[in-house]
Protein backbone atom coordinates (compact mmCIF):
# COMPACT_ATOMS: atom_id res chain seq x y z
CA UNK A 1 0.00 0.00 0.00
CA UNK A 2 2.88 2.74 0.66
CA UNK A 3 4.67 1.63 -2.46
CA UNK A 4 1.27 2.80 -4.41
CA UNK A 5 0.69 6.06 -2.12
CA UNK A 6 4.17 6.98 -2.94
CA UNK A 7 3.31 6.43 -6.57
CA UNK A 8 0.45 8.35 -6.41
CA UNK A 9 2.50 11.70 -4.45
CA UNK A 10 4.75 11.08 -7.14
CA UNK A 11 2.30 11.20 -10.11
CA UNK A 12 0.89 14.46 -8.73
CA UNK A 13 4.07 16.11 -8.42
CA UNK A 14 4.91 15.67 -11.85
CA UNK A 15 1.26 16.90 -12.46
CA UNK A 16 1.77 20.56 -10.58
CA UNK A 17 5.40 20.51 -12.29
CA UNK A 18 3.85 20.21 -15.83
CA UNK A 19 1.27 22.49 -14.60
CA UNK A 20 3.75 25.16 -13.00
CA UNK A 21 5.71 24.61 -16.66
CA UNK A 22 3.04 25.61 -18.82
CA UNK A 23 2.66 28.61 -16.61
CA UNK A 24 6.37 29.86 -16.35
CA UNK A 25 6.40 29.91 -20.42
CA UNK A 26 4.03 32.69 -20.27
CA UNK A 27 5.85 35.04 -18.73
CA UNK A 28 8.15 37.28 -20.61
CA UNK A 29 11.34 35.31 -21.63
CA UNK A 30 13.87 37.59 -20.46
CA UNK A 31 12.36 37.95 -16.79
CA UNK A 32 13.91 37.69 -13.41
CA UNK A 33 10.93 35.80 -12.03
CA UNK A 34 10.62 33.33 -15.58
CA UNK A 35 14.27 32.34 -14.96
CA UNK A 36 14.32 31.63 -11.20
CA UNK A 37 11.15 29.92 -11.12
CA UNK A 38 12.83 27.55 -14.06
CA UNK A 39 15.57 27.21 -12.01
CA UNK A 40 13.42 25.83 -9.26
CA UNK A 41 11.11 23.55 -11.21
CA UNK A 42 14.41 22.24 -12.69
CA UNK A 43 15.51 21.01 -8.87
CA UNK A 44 11.76 20.09 -8.09
CA UNK A 45 11.71 17.77 -11.33
CA UNK A 46 15.24 16.40 -10.09
CA UNK A 47 14.43 15.63 -6.70
CA UNK A 48 11.19 13.63 -8.37
CA UNK A 49 13.28 11.95 -10.35
CA UNK A 50 15.58 10.93 -7.54
CA UNK A 51 12.90 10.19 -5.47
CA UNK A 52 11.30 7.60 -8.06
CA UNK A 53 14.20 6.02 -9.19
CA UNK A 54 14.88 5.31 -4.90
CA UNK A 55 10.94 4.02 -4.76
CA UNK A 56 11.78 2.02 -7.48
CA UNK A 57 14.82 0.19 -6.28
Amino acid sequence: MADFEAQAAISKAREAASLASYDIQKLPEDSVERQALHNLLTAVDSLVAAVDSDDAG
